[in-house]
Parts: C-alpha cells; sequence; structure tokens
C-alpha cells in the first residue's frame, strides 16, 4: 500500500511516494518516489486536477495589432476621424478606411472577404464592432461619404476632401518629426486594372505602357513623395494611365510645393530625389524655378563620355556606411547648366546586374537556336517580318541587343539564321557599364557621398512599389474598384497603409536592429492568439475563457515587448 512521508533535510521538509511491504517477517520500504517541496506537490496536484478546454480558436493577433497600435500610437486614427467622424451608430468612415489598410498588408482581397477576416483576428475584440458592419455594401456606403457623388472625382486642391486630408496627414508626420526636410523620394509607376473596355463611366483607367507587361489591359498612374530618412508617405497623385511619367511630373511637382509651403516647409532646405525617367531638361528648368535641390539619375545617353567610362579603380571608396559603393564627383555642364555630376559604382549592383544578364541571356540564346532549327526544317514558311519582330522581342531587354549578333538571309527557298555572341561588347560592358550610375544634382556644395547617399532614397521608394505590386508589402491589386472615385480612395488607403508599416519598421529596429519589412511582416504574422473556453467552475454559470499567446520566437518577444504587443494581450485578457 502507497503512503505519503516526509523527510527533513535541513530545514526543508521532502516528501516521497512509499510502498511498504514484510520482509522477512518485519515491514520495510520496498519503494519510493521522490516527490519534493510542498509546494511541488500542490502544483503537481493542481496540473492533475485542471480541466480539459472544451474548444480553442486562433486570432490573427501579431501584425493586425501592432498596425492599429500604431494608429493610435501616431495620433493618424484620431486625425481620420476629424476629417470624417463617426455617425450616431456604426463605425465611422475613418475606421472603415484604416480596415480596408489593414486588410490590404494583411490579407489583400476584395471587400465581400473583410468581414469573415476581421472576425478571425484581435481586432474584433479590441474594437468590439460586429463583424456584420463590415459588408461589401457597407464600405461603399462609407467610401461615398469620403468622397460624395456631388464632386468631381478627378478635382485636386483644398477644396478636394482626399486632397485635403493628405495635407492633415502630412502635417501630422511634420509634428511628430517624421519629415525629415532634407530627402523628399519622388517616382511614378502604373498599376493595371481588369476594368471593361466599355465602361466609359471611367476616366482614370486608360491603356498605356505598363510596368508590368500588361498593356492589353486599362491602367492607373500613380506619383508618390515619401521621406527619404523615415519613410512615411507624404503625398501622392492618381492620374490617367495613359499619361507620360515625365507630363505627370509638372502636375505632381506643382502638388508637392504647394504642400511644402502650407506645411511651411522652406523649400531651399528640400532635397527631391528623382530617378532617370525625370531628369528632362524641361523638368530640370522647373526645378530650378521652384528653388528646391533636387538629385536625379541622368539617362546614361545623357551622361558625358568621358566621365562615364572611368575606370573603376580611379573612383574613391566611400565610408562604411556604404559597402561596396565608389563614387567621384565632377562640375560638368548638363543641359546647358552647370551641375554637379557624381559617378557612382555599386558592387553588389554590379553583381545583381550580372546575374540578371546572364540568366536572360542563357534563356535568348537558346531561343535563338531553337528558332534557327525550326527555319531550316523543309516544311518552315516563316517570312522575313515576323522573323525579325519575334527575335526582337528576345533582344528587347536591356544590352541583349549590343551582345547578341545575328544574320538573316534567304537561300534555297527558305530563311537561314545565324548568331553569335559578342565577346569584345560583353568585355566593354563589364568594364565600363554595369554598376554605374551618373547621378546629377544642383547641391553644388555637397561631396560625392553625400549626394551618392541621398539618392538611396529612391532605393526606397523603389522598395514600396516592389511591395506594392508583388504583395510583399502591401497588395494594392487586385483592385476590385471600377469608379474614379472609389480608385482614388483605394490609393488613399493603401498609402496610410505603407505609412503604417513604414513607422511598425522604424520600431522595430530598436527592438532587432537589421530587420526588413519582409522579415517584420513575417514574425508578426507568427504571433497567434489562441482563445480556449473551459467548462463551469461550479454545476451551473457561463463557461470560462483564458486567452494565450503562441509561443515566440527571441525575436518575436522582442517586437512584442517593444510594439506594445504585450500591453496589448494583458488588456484583452484582463
Amino acid at each position: 500500500m502507497a503512503s505519503l512521508i516526509a523527510k527533513k533535510k535541513g530545514n526543508q521538509l521532502y516528501y516521497y511516494v512509499v510502498e511498504s511491504a514484510r520482509v522477512e517477517g518485519q515491514p520495510r520500504i520496498v519503494h519510493q518516489a521522490y516527490l519534493g517541496t510542498a509546494d511541488k506537490v500542490a502544483a503537481l496536484v493542481k496540473d492533475r486536477t485542471s480541466p480539459v478546454p472544451l474548444s480553442a480558436s486562433a486570432r490573427d493577433f501579431g501584425l493586425p495589432g501592432a498596425l492599429w497600435l500604431a494608429a493610435e500610437q501616431t495620433g493618424l486614427f484620431g486625425l481620420l476621424e476629424t476629417l470624417w467622424p463617426a455617425p450616431r451608430s456604426g463605425p465611422s468612415p475613418a475606421r472603415y478606411l484604416l480596415l480596408a489598410a489593414i486588410h490590404r498588408i494583411c490579407q489583400p482581397g476584395p471587400k465581400t472577404e473583410v468581414a469573415d477576416w476581421y472576425r478571425r483576428t484581435i481586432l474584433h475584440s479590441v474594437w468590439g464592432i460586429p463583424p456584420e458592419r463590415f459588408t461589401s455594401q457597407a464600405f461603399w456606403d462609407a467610401f461615398e461619404k469620403i468622397l460624395p457623388e456631388h464632386l468631381d472625382p478627378l478635382a485636386t486642391g483644398d477644396d478636394d476632401p482626399l486632397d485635403h486630408a493628405q495635407l492633415r496627414v502630412l502635417d501630422l508626420w511634420k509634428r511628430k518629426q517624421r519629415v525629415s526636410r532634407r530627402l523628399l523620394a519622388y517616382d511614378t509607376t502604373n498599376f493595371y486594372t481588369y476594368i471593361a473596355s466599355h465602361n466609359t463611366r471611367n476616366e482614370l483607367a486608360q491603356r498605356g505602357h505598363n510596368k508590368q507587361g500588361r498593356h492589353n489591359l486599362r491602367q492607373v498612374g500613380l506619383s508618390y513623395v515619401l521621406d527619404g530618412e523615415n519613410g512615411m508617405s507624404l503625398c501622392h497623385h492618381v492620374y490617367r494611365g495613359n499619361v507620360a511619367d515625365a507630363e505627370e511630373f509638372s502636375t505632381s511637382l506643382a502638388r508637392m510645393l504647394g504642400m511644402l509651403d502650407r506645411c511651411q516647409i522652406a523649400r531651399e532646405e528640400v532635397t527631391l530625389v528623382l530617378d532617370k525617367g525625370s531628369a528632362a531638361l524641361a523638368n530640370t528648368v522647373e526645378l530650378e524655378e521652384a528653388g528646391v535641390g533636387w538629385i536625379a539619375a541622368l539617362p546614361w545617353n545623357q551622361a558625358p563620355v568621358a566621365f562615364r567610362g572611368r575606370a573603376v579603380e580611379q573612383l574613391p571608396l566611400l565610408s562604411s556606411a556604404q559597402p561596396g559603393v565608389r563614387a567621384a564627383a565632377e562640375k560638368l555642364l548638363v543641359h546647358g547648366q552647370q551641375y554637379l555630376c557624381v559617378l557612382k559604382y555599386s558592387a553588389s549592383f554590379a553583381g545583381e546586374q550580372l546575374h540578371s544578364l546572364t540568366t536572360s541571356l542563357g534563356k535568348v540564346l537558346q531561343a535563338l537556336r531553337r528558332f534557327s532549327m525550326e527555319l531550316n526544317k523543309p516544311q518552315a514558311r516563316w517570312k522575313e517580318d515576323p522573323i525579325r519582330r519575334k527575335i526582337q522581342r528576345w533582344l528587347a531587354r536591356q544590352f541583349l541587343e549590343e551582345l547578341i549578333r545575328y544574320q538573316l538571309e534567304f537561300r534555297e527557298g527558305r530563311w537561314r539564321l545565324q548568331f553569335e555572341f559578342d565577346t569584345t561588347a560583353w568585355q566593354r560592358l563589364v568594364d565600363h557599364r554595369l554598376g554605374r550610375t551618373v547621378l546629377v544634382t544642383n547641391r553644388m556644395d555637397w561631396s560625392a557621398e553625400q549626394v551618392a547617399m541621398g539618392y538611396s532614397g529612391q532605393q526606397e521608394i523603389e522598395k514600396v512599389f516592389r511591395g506594392l505590386k508583388d504583395g510583399d508589402w502591401l497588395g494594392w491589386g487586385p483592385m476590385y474598384h471600377w469608379t474614379d472615385r472609389k480608385i482614388r480612395i483605394h490609393a488613399f488607403y493603401c498609402m496610410l497603409g505603407i505609412s503604417l508599416l513604414q513607422y511598425l519598421h522604424k520600431q522595430a529596429q530598436s527592438a532587432w536592429n537589421g530587420i526588413s519589412t519582409e522579415q517584420l511582416l513575417e514574425e508578426l504574422r507568427q504571433i497567434q492568439q489562441f482563445a480556449l473556453l473551459y467548462p463551469p467552475q461550479g454545476e451551473k454559470g457561463p463557461n470560462r475563457v483564458a486567452t494565450v499567446l503562441s509561443k515566440q520566437t527571441l525575436t518575436q518577444q522582442a517586437l512584442a515587448k517593444t510594439l506594445g504587443l504585450d500591453q496589448l494581450h494583458i488588456t484583452q485578457r484582463g
């Protein structure tokens, strides 16, 4: 028979389970098991008597929770509520905007899916609003209050609610010291849509040169300005898809200058960072008249040959803040005026170009070989123009046309194709072209390193565009709106989402140095909250609910503490 005994060792009692039996007529302990101190015994008893949960449900906690906290901490949600106050009952238009932005980051999709997704997130518990409030029709009605039907959907200026909201948001970032006043990065892109060709009620979606290669679809253009240091979205403009980037620049520049003046940011303190598509002569003239500083990448064919062809070894290495980068500056005549030109060489950029180029070369050379063999077949009935068009499509990618030479001649009733790889052109490309960028600026007193560092702000805006198009940051598409008003509102809440992401990323850097935006999103997505349903303690009463977070890695623990997720969990649990 088993019994519990205590043994005193020093000043502490230790408990054992023992079994006794008679051995040769005398009572003896034949087996004993160590249990520990009284506290350990009590814990063992508690564990054995703990109830088994009746059910468990998971909620998305980390990412939607962090985005909601960011909207509160920055004052962004409060600002939106002042612009579009809540009605007597139901959520405010501002809440619909914020939810649309968070949904586009967490799980991009149509508004018909928002209610089900919202039900499975911590937002449902925090806000306490029934999911049935967030139907597709409810979003449509809320967006009608943001940009009413009686207003011109393509109007701009102080009378436009979205332009006014952008100005208020920019003022907010300025008060929160999220505008560096030094570097503002500008760029343009376009997004294809699925708006039908016969839809004449839409003016924004037009056919043009699509940067994703979907030339058969209607598209909308987007010009975008972000802070080059903090990454916050400062202003944007949605324009017709058939407007060229160079034409849009004048409109965007006027909008940028207006917002700087209204927010009392001195023009001479600001440096705009532009891509090579904006470095046209007419644009540089406008920039000079505007009185702002600027840095742009000069198109390669416009750069002075002697300057751009310098040997890499002649370019001084920059500081460790820009690893693998060399640069040299010289004052040169560009567009009929003297500017500071900087030749920048990046080893990592050269490696990326080399990898992309060799991959394309391999594919095109194999395609040409197969096509040549096809033309040699007796049944081949190709004509010259289709052959040349096909080859030109293959050689359309950068540098391929100067590296691959081909000959097409008609013999014995058929077309014959021969081609070769130009090794001399390849060596010239490696020695004098790959990894190089020619920058031009009106900041005549800046060093080569300052200009090269300033232009890195352009890389940030390119990351944003890649994140929008690939869906790695925020899924711009597929865009299910088909009216001009809703497309503009779609762009507005997407840019709000980008600002929230950039704010989170800045905070996360202090918790885990070097973490990328993609890593941050992945780590936060893995933080889940589980709601466990237990039976009542007595015979009567309601079921009990307990919440626990998923097991976290060291990175996730640091992020949860820095971003306030730990406190949010405690608040909800309480």
